[in-house]
């Protein structure tokens, strides 16, 4: 088994813990570790299928309350369980979405709220609006990136930084809003029109509506700023690496050429975050 410190090729059995779990060790590094260090696994006194029920059960809509009544989870277990797997998820985005081949970009954004619409104050900067941008690439359906925020021309400018690391594309279609014309300067050739963001607005209509808490009028609104960060790191993830397109039977990296077969949640789980 190869050391998940230090990469080093062979390791020796090295007793077990007290739950049973077989412990290796490193003769390079020196160091004893698990099999399942650094997943979500890790000192996790719950059932594999468990993790990948909650995992499933979030990116399909299921509320945080609402996956611990069904799975019998503690609610700080599921809420743990989510991050962590966000975090892997926009580490997986970060390494693996890089220098992605893209003839246009689609960019745009959907309005959501966190704990309440009305009676905000100025300086309450993480309850209220809540708006997700995306920009995506136009053919493979590949989101190449996400933020989340207030509708503000700063909102727009981190959006765009983040989409010029993955790909050297110069060619940008927006709905009318005048916070890109601000941004979208120089080189850059910007086309305005809903139509030229059709398939994105596709997109997140299918995000809106598999995602609970982005739903319309209904109970399972956001709560906490960071769950919302978290669930969008997820649902990207998601959609980008498993969610396998009924009629096109693959997935959007695999349309961009970045995979050649369809991830499951245990690639997600157990993706490498020390080497």
């Amino acid at each position: 088994m190869e050391c998940t410190l230090c990469g080093h090729h062979k390791t020796y059995k090295h007793g077990k813990t007290s739950k049973g779990s077989q412990r290796y060790y490193c003769p390079a590094c020196k160091q004893s570790f698990t099999e399942t260090f650094d997943t979500l696994y890790y000192r996790r006194q719950i059932k594999p299928d468990q993790i990948r029920m909650v995992l499933q059960a979030h990116s399909e809509g299921s509320s945080f309350r609402g996956i611990s009544r069904i799975t019998n989870l503690a609610y700080n277990t599921v809420v743990s369980i989510i991050r962590e797997a966000s975090v892997k998820g926009q580490m997986v985005h970060n390494e693996q979405v890089q220098q992605v081949e893209v003839e246009e970009i689609a960019s745009d954004e959907f309005w959501s709220f966190v704990k309440k619409q009305k009676n905000c104050l100025q300086n309450e900067l993480i309850v209220g609006d809540c708006w997700v941008g995306m920009t995506q690439a136009q053919g493979s359906g590949l989101i190449l990136a996400n933020r989340v925020g207030k509708h503000t021309d700063e909102f727009i400018t981190q959006l765009v930084a983040n989409t010029e690391g993955k790909t050297g594309c110069q060619q940008w279609n927006t709905d009318g809003w005048g916070g890109y014309e601000r941004v979208l300067t120089g080189v850059v050739e910007h086309s305005i029109g809903k139509e030229q963001t059709q398939q994105l607005e596709r997109t997140n209509g299918i995000l809106r509506q598999q995602t609970g808490r982005w739903h319309r009028r209904q109970n399972k609104f956001a709560k906490v700023w960071e769950h919302t960060e978290a669930t969008i790191r997820l649902v990207v993830t998601y959609f980008n690496w498993i969610w396998i397109h009924s009629r096109k039977k693959n997935t959007a990296a695999m349309r961009a050429g970045l995979t050649t077969a369809p991830w499951n949640w245990d690639d997600l789980i157990t993706y490498p975050t020390l080497l």
